[in-house]
């Protein structure tokens, strides 16, 4: 560990600096997004998601803020596994890790696009699909940040201390101003009531939504710590703090959007952007096949009957460039950073770890990150297309907080922590079940097709790191050629919802983990691969559950699957 203070990042971020990069990370498409995506799945009752979102976050948080302080590493959230449970276990969560955050940088990019629109009409349809001169401005856009990235984090830092005064201030005046002269307050007891999609949708709500999405950027001081100036002290200060702040702006928003409401005034659109008639007042499941989906809090206020709302949805047009433009800006470095942090670890060529002479940023990751997040605007077009995929994929990651925090207590006694989780065993089981619960409430499909990505990533692991496994070159290829292929017949079948079906698909899966977990071991007798045993169960049983339960197949109904799957995270958490 030691060897990580011979890297000469630049020590250019203070407490605040921190803390707004977390915001900033929060603050983003998701204020301008989520909140009808929430009201989609839950109605009113998406109130409550927020909530118990935020008080999710603020556990983990307590977990990831010991970490931080702890192990205060540009790209620490790869890292951590590496020091408590070896090479092979941590790689499946980075590479996990590195699809959520890589995602996010398109998404960002689709925002702006979409909200820009509303002026500009011929990049997406009016419910935000981007058409292909949409994603081709959407990819300049990435470029222009990916310079900004490039000069340094002393320039990307400090900009966007600046700028999250800004999106932290347009957001709650726009929630104020809705609450205060455009709220209806039939909303929250008619067409339906305040739970019309049932209890069970509180919790569901939470991943397709882009609540989880919305908070997941608290991770933001903790990808920067190398180049804090006082990481010890004021990366677990500024995860903290900064997820208390976004918790009480999320649900002010939600209960703003929820209460403006106009039924009236909402279209339906097919897939070909087409307007096809009025949607159905209380209709909560279709609002996101809305004239609305394209630019929530802009429709709400332009529709609200206001003359003085109505000229300040420019305002909220301005801030459409400004909130995701820059947390597309901090994520873009977040995932360089990522690949930077691994190559640190030996899992990627050194060329990855190479910094710029002149900037001291990690240049060759900044350009690979971006070509991956272009390719990712291609198949996802749209916001609400792409937002479950990158939240479950970075959640995976979050596995790692819980167990690595009992183990370096146990085994790491003497490290520095200047900050101590309260309770340790009891944040650090909650967290790995906080984890575990949102990574099931994706359901199935999703949850299948997560795993499936985090398994892709193994023979790229084994392309870097074979030798110290006792594997030759020509091994590791035919090992690759068997494996990809394999998993290449999962992906082309699909995972469908037919008995016959899941169990040929997901019976091929968990062999193939399993066979080749086995066949590892068995050439290098290396208890990294032996450490790794605890995922791969996990993975098998999620999925397994995912199908089963009210996300899926609903064999196992609610609310009896959510205590079978707490049951089950219990038992891999303490394994």
């Amino acid at each position: 560990m030691s060897n990580e203070n011979t890297i000469k990042l630049r020590k250019a971020l203070s407490f605040q600096d921190l803390t707004f990069l977390s915001v900033t990370g929060m603050v983003g498409s998701g204020w301008l997004f989520a909140s009808l995506g929430a009201a989609t799945y839950a109605g009113p009752a998406a109130i409550i998601s927020w909530i118990i979102g935020g008080i999710f976050f603020i556990i983990m948080g307590f977990a990831f803020a010991e970490l931080g302080g702890l192990l205060p590493f540009t790209g620490s959230l790869v890292r951590i596994n590496h020091f408590t449970h070896g090479s092979l276990s941590n790689y499946y969560l980075g590479w996990a890790y590195l699809i959520g955050v890589a995602t996010t940088v398109p998404l960002e990019a689709e925002a702006v696009i979409s909200y820009t629109n509303r002026y500009l009409p011929i990049f997406s349809t009016p419910a935000g699909v981007l058409n292909p001169l949409g994603i081709i401005a959407a990819a300049a856009l990435i470029l222009v940040f990916l310079l900004i990235q490039l000069i340094g984090v002393n320039v990307a830092g400090k900009t966007n201390t600046i700028i999250t005064w800004w999106k932290f201030i347009v957001p709650t005046i726009t929630a104020i101003l809705l609450i205060s002269l455009a709220f209806h307050m039939d909303n929250f007891s008619h067409y339906g009531g305040f739970f019309p999609l049932g209890y069970e949708a509180i919790f569901s709500a939470l991943v397709p939504s882009g609540i989880v999405f919305a908070y997941e950027g608290f991770r933001q001081a903790l990808e920067y710590a190398g180049e804090a100036r006082n990481p010890h002290r004021d990366v677990p200060r500024a995860i903290i703090i900064s997820i208390a702040l976004v918790i009480l702006l999320y649900v002010l928003l939600q209960v703003s959007f929820i209460g403006a409401i106009n039924w009236s005034a909402i279209k339906l659109v097919n897939s070909e952007g087409q307007v096809t008639g009025p949607i159905t007042p209380g209709d909560w499941g279709n609002l996101i096949n809305s004239n609305w989906a394209g630019s929530p809090f802009y429709s709400s206020l332009l529709y609200s009957g206001v003359a003085f709302l109505a000229s300040f949805a420019i305002i909220l047009l301005i801030d459409a460039w400004i909130s995701p433009a820059a947390t597309m800006g901090v994520y873009l470095g977040t995932t360089a950073r990522s690949f930077y942090g691994l190559s640190k670890q030996g899992y990627y060529p050194t060329l990855f770890g190479s910094l710029h002479p002149r900037f001291q940023t990690p240049w060759f990751s900044l350009i690979f990150t971006f070509f991956l997040s272009v390719i990712f605007l291609l198949p996802f077009p749209s916001w609400y297309s792409l937002v479950s995929l990158s939240a479950s994929a970075t959640v995976v990651n979050y596995l790692a907080s819980g167990p690595a925090l009992i183990v370096l207590r146990r085994t790491a006694k003497e490290l520095k922590r200047p900050y101590e989780s309260p309770v340790p065993w009891l944040v650090a089981s909650l967290s790995f079940i906080f984890s575990s619960m949102l990574i099931y409430w994706t359901g199935w499909p999703g949850v299948g097709w997560v795993f499936l990505v985090t398994a892709f990533g193994l023979p790229l692991f084994l392309l870097g790191y074979g030798r110290k496994l006792n594997l030759s070159k020509l091994e590791v290829i035919i090992f690759t050629i068997i494996f990809w292929s394999l998993l290449g017949v999962d992906a082309f079948f699909g995972l469908y919802e037919s008995l016959w079906s899941f169990i040929l698909t997901w019976g091929l899966f968990s062999a193939l983990l399993i066979i080749g977990t086995v066949y590892l071991y068995l050439k290098s007798h290396s208890i990294e691969v032996k450490a790794s045993s605890w995922f791969i169960a996990y993975m098998i049983l999620t999925g397994i559950m995912a199908y089963a339960g009210s996300g899926g197949m609903d064999l196992i109904q609610y609310p009896v699957d959510y205590v079978v799957m707490v049951i089950i995270s219990i038992i891999i958490f303490i394994i």
